[in-house]
């Protein structure tokens, strides 16, 4: 008998206060392996920009991950 087990996993992230310097009208940064998402926080985050790992501009082609713009309004 074969059993058949789903696992959900949810891809792992990180979330930070952006340095003001760096990026003023960045709230906050969250991370993935691959790719560095700034947002802008209030009542609703607005996802400003999408960055690879090498830096390439990539906002429009990549979504967030599941439930990042939950956690990111949580932190802001």
């Amino acid at each position: 008998m074969a059993t058949t087990m789903s696992t959900q996993h949810a891809a792992p992230f990180t979330i930070s206060e952006a340095d003001s310097d760096a990026a003023p009208e960045t709230g906050v940064v969250a991370q993935t392996k691959r790719y560095t998402f700034y947002w802008l926080v209030g009542e609703e985050p607005i996802l400003l920009t999408v960055k690879d790992y090498d830096g390439t501009n990539v906002t429009g082609e990549v979504d967030p991950p599941d439930r990042m713009i939950e956690r990111v309004a949580q932190s802001g």
